[in-house]
């Protein structure tokens, strides 16, 4: 059986969850790019959540002159890829050191890691990713 504890909006907890029915936990979801990569939605919310982390790891570097660059967006049905909200500071270096994790820094604007049911989270690249290849990792909990 399990139970979870959640807390609620005024500070109180309660148990929730029976059966393996439970309230809480983590979704992970793992977007894999490639140099033919195209901005894309890697995550549509069947419930309200809120984002908890977002790391990158570069497994091969772009090699393009210009910077090239990834970031991930909440996005509300019928909004473009590129628009919505951004949910970090700065951006994945897509050039970034090789093998080593990008920890990004998430949004402090009131509101803006809390998705709705039905909102989308996308990865917006720019530049030419050449042969750039790794994997941006966002991490959800139930609302």
């Amino acid at each position: 059986m399990s139970v979870d504890i959640q807390q609620q909006p005024d500070g109180s907890m309660r148990l929730v969850g029976i059966d393996g029915s439970a309230n809480s936990g983590f979704q992970v979801t793992a977007n894999p790019y490639t140099a033919s990569s195209v901005d894309q939605t890697i995550f549509t919310a069947a419930r309200a959540c809120v984002v908890t982390g977002i790391i990158g790891r570069v497994d091969t570097l772009g090699t393009d002159a210009a910077a090239v660059t990834a970031q991930v967006r909440k996005v509300p049905s019928g909004t473009a890829l590129t628009g919505g909200t951004v949910l970090h500071t700065g951006t994945f270096n897509l050039k970034g050191t090789l093998n080593t994790n990008q920890v990004l820094a998430l949004s402090t604007t009131e509101g803006a890691l809390r998705l709705a049911a039905g909102d989308s989270v996308v990865v917006d690249f720019a530049g030419v990713l050449t042969a750039a290849a790794g994997c941006i990792s966002v991490t959800m909990a139930p609302l």
